[in-house]
């Protein structure tokens, strides 16, 4: 229980100095000191720092993807798209801003992974953005997203804006439903009047 304890502190604490410091500048005695282990410690847990960054990512994509899966799995078969797209944009708010070190340093750190690791995150990237594609598909199917539009692009200013509410959204000035409402009106709507 003890090593269960100190290998999710451990996972924490280095999620959060590869966001604020970034994966190159931080070293495993650093990551050691900030969890209040010894260096050697830490590979108890992960036999290298790039282990460490892996299970990071790894944590960031899979609250993501569970996230939003279980929100629109709880959902009546018949909602409408307009309401899963809002129920989809809000777990991914919730999950960035459960998992925001997580999430951020991932965004930040795909590069340093070692190859075979990098392809296995990039597949479960491409799996969480099925989710959303095979969202926005039924969008189409149903009249409610303009035939013939391109949806990767959409997928991904979606992403990007959701992604960046890390930076701004303070849930206690403005709440993960209301910032939902606000992007699923945008997203569907744009700017007309």
């Amino acid at each position: 229980m003890k090593a269960e304890i100190s290998g999710e502190r451990l996972l924490q604490v280095a999620a959060h100095l590869f966001r604020q410091r970034g994966y190159l500048a931080t070293n495993v005695r650093e990551i050691a000191r900030a969890a209040n282990m010894k260096s050697g410690s830490i590979y108890y847990h992960y036999p290298s720092k790039e282990a460490l960054l892996d299970a990071v990512m790894n944590r960031a994509i899979c609250a993501l993807t569970g996230a939003v899966k279980t929100a629109l799995a709880a959902l009546p078969a018949k909602t409408a798209f307009r309401d899963r797209l809002r129920v989809a944009i809000d777990a991914h708010l919730k999950a960035i801003h459960e998992y925001g070190d997580f999430i951020i340093a991932s965004r930040q750190s795909l590069e340093m992974l070692p190859e075979k690791e990098r392809k296995e995150h990039l597949k479960l990237r491409r799996q969480y953005a099925d989710i959303w594609r095979g969202l926005l598909q039924q969008g189409q199917a149903s009249g409610e997203v303009r035939a013939g539009l391109d949806i990767v692009p959409v997928q991904m200013f979606i992403f990007g804006a959701l992604n960046w509410t890390s930076e701004w959204l303070d849930p206690k000035r403005r709440s993960y439903e209301r910032t939902g409402e606000i992007l699923t009106e945008f997203a569907l709507e744009g700017l007309n009047a």
